[in-house]
């Protein structure tokens, strides 16, 4: 027979399953990357259909769409990027893949060659902050402010603004 007792308890053994299991899904997916698709989207089969010497650059740009980058001399390559990035929770984002189809073509604009590159690929390029030195010191705050209380003037103005 069951007891109103027996229910409440078993009641409770649902509800503390439910919460628990609630509990674990959602840590599970909080701890999932946000993916992010940047770029163009590569298709093998288009791939295959550039054939040097034959293919033209306006053949490559109704295959392949417009390029992300072109070069800025002579027109000489396009490239196709794409870029695989991924944020965990409130992490800087991390870039974990890169393609780049890089086209190259000759003063006839047919193709010559084409590369990919990927992630290792790329170099990492390190600027360089430099700050300038300054004669003088920096002033604090409150130096700033009450910097030149008692330097006024008391003779007159002079400049553009002042009156004879």
């Amino acid at each position: 027979m069951v007891t109103a007792e027996n229910r409440k308890s078993q009641l409770g053994k649902k509800m503390k399953a439910f919460l628990y299991s609630s509990a674990v899904s959602l840590a599970l997916i909080g701890c999932a990357p946000v993916v992010h698709h940047h770029g163009y989207v590569f298709d093998e089969v288009e791939l295959s259909a550039l054939k040097r010497g034959e293919t033209s650059v306006t053949d490559v740009t109704s295959m392949l769409g417009s390029p992300t980058v072109t070069s800025t001399v002579e027109n000489q390559a396009l490239y196709y990027i794409s870029s695989r990035i991924e944020s965990y929770l409130f992490y800087e984002p991390k870039e974990t893949d890169r393609h780049v189809l890089a086209l190259y073509f000759d003063e006839n604009k047919k193709l010559t060659d084409y590369a990919e590159y990927g992630l290792k690929d790329g170099n990492i390029v390190a600027f360089v902050a430099r700050e300038s030195a300054t004669s003088g010191r920096e002033l604090s705050f409150l130096e700033q402010i009450f910097g030149n209380l008692g330097r006024f003037d008391g003779g007159g103005a002079t400049g553009p603004m002042s009156r004879p």
